[in-house]
């Protein structure tokens, strides 16, 4: 296999499905077309099986230019296979980010009791904090939830929502994907999140907005994240390459 960075991208039906994949494929075509030279590569493929002969062993040097990209369970079988990977631990909320001035609602960041009722008078929201993907509900009052670590907050009602793209601690990008898009967030805001968050490997940071203002919702490591239109060619690819380093341990 050659050196250069070639994406493993998840098809269903031989159909590209998730908007990430889509719009990587255009950033690499813009790259290939701007250097005039091959920059990157990409195959389409059903499942995570390297394009290589079915008796061959991968080297580390094959696998080090592999970056899979897919829906959560597409990455996570990946790592599972090549890297004896078995669970990415979601950010939710880092402890940098729980501030007053940014939560604008109580949260339990890490509640771990084996048999838990909601017994306030107003629903809950609830998200596991040990794995992406696992269990999150809403919570009503006098209901449970199964043994596990959770992150706990109260539950708002949110008129607008935003994802903000962050790469190398710089806001690259801002999308609405629910609500009213005519309410915009507080930008300054965002900023004083992402210097006090002060993550080295690209992520996306959820925004809601209501009558408190501007908060935090949660946070993701870049991989199998919606875009909702953002779609700076530049960094595309670079964002994805950053976060499967970090996800491997590189």
């Amino acid at each position: 296999m050659n050196n250069i960075k070639t994406f493993l991208i998840q098809t269903i039906d031989n159909i590209v499905t998730h908007d990430f994949s889509f719009t990587l494929i255009e950033a690499i075509k813009y790259h290939n077309w701007y250097e005039n030279k091959k920059v990157y590569d990409y195959i389409l493929q059903e499942t995570i099986q390297l394009p290589l002969d079915e008796d061959y062993k991968p080297y580390k040097e094959d696998l080090e230019n592999i970056v899979p990209i897919g829906s959560v369970e597409f990455v996570l079988k990946y790592l599972n296979k090549y890297y004896n990977i078995n669970n990415i631990k979601p950010i939710n909320i880092p402890q940098q980010l729980m501030k007053p001035e940014y939560l604008k609602r109580w949260i339990i960041e890490r509640a771990t009791d084996t048999n838990i009722i909601n017994t306030g008078e107003t629903p809950i929201f609830v998200k596991d904090n040990t794995k992406i993907k696992g269990w999150t509900n809403i919570v009503e009052h006098n209901r449970g939830y199964p043994p596990g670590e959770y992150l706990i907050s109260e539950y708002v009602e949110i008129d607008s929502e935003w994802r903000v793209f962050v790469f190398n601690n710089r806001l690259v990008g801002l999308q609405n994907y629910s609500g009213d898009f005519t309410m915009f967030p507080d930008v300054g805001l965002i900023k004083k999140m992402i210097i006090d968050f002060n993550y080295s490997s690209a992520y996306t940071l959820d925004i809601g907005i209501n009558d408190k203002g501007t908060f935090v919702i949660e946070l993701h490591d870049f991989f199998s994240c919606g875009l909702y239109g953002f779609s700076d060619y530049k960094v595309l690819p670079l964002m994805f390459i950053n976060t499967w380093n970090k996800l491997i341990g590189g």
